[in-house]
């Protein structure tokens, strides 16, 4: 399991507290991402981007590396706390998992990230539930929590 504590420290007057995040292989074909973000980690993302974390987009995101192609799985989540479970998974493969925050700026903060994952040869190969790494959404679409960006357009 991976845990990684934020250090006690004086001037913040903070308590010791730890995060979980870790990405398990529960059998030859299943990803499991289990998290819990702490409350105390929460805050401090507030004071970097200037937002309340109920503002933010939170995402949750699975990277694989497979035969030089590098593609990205992302989820958005509302929770602190939870699970995602990605069945059929590619073989010979590596994947990572982040837990990612943005605010309505397009700032970004990866609050946790997972080590590298060896996904030994399973019979799957696809990838296509994957993008391209490379591949950005438009921004309109992307903030249409903050903004009637795209609405307009349809009611016309």
């Amino acid at each position: 399991m991976d845990k990684r504590p934020f250090f006690y420290n004086i001037r913040h007057r903070l308590s010791f507290f730890r995060d979980t995040f870790d990405m398990i292989i529960q059998n030859a074909h299943t990803l499991t991402v289990r998290w819990e973000i702490s409350e105390e980690t929460m805050r401090l993302a507030e004071a970097v981007l200037f937002e309340k974390p109920q503002d933010m987009i939170k995402e949750l995101r699975i990277v694989i590396k497979r035969k030089g192609i590098e593609a990205v799985r992302t989820k958005r989540t509302t929770y602190h706390k939870g699970e995602w479970t990605i069945r059929q998974a590619a073989g010979d493969a590596v994947y990572r998992a982040e837990y990612k925050i943005v605010n309505s700026m397009n700032v970004s903060l990866i609050l946790t990230d997972t080590e590298n994952i060896d996904l030994a040869e399973n019979g799957v190969s696809d990838i296509n539930s994957f993008q391209h790494e490379g591949a950005t959404a438009k921004w309109e679409k992307q903030f249409s929590a903050y903004t009637c960006y795209g609405r307009g357009e349809k009611e016309r």
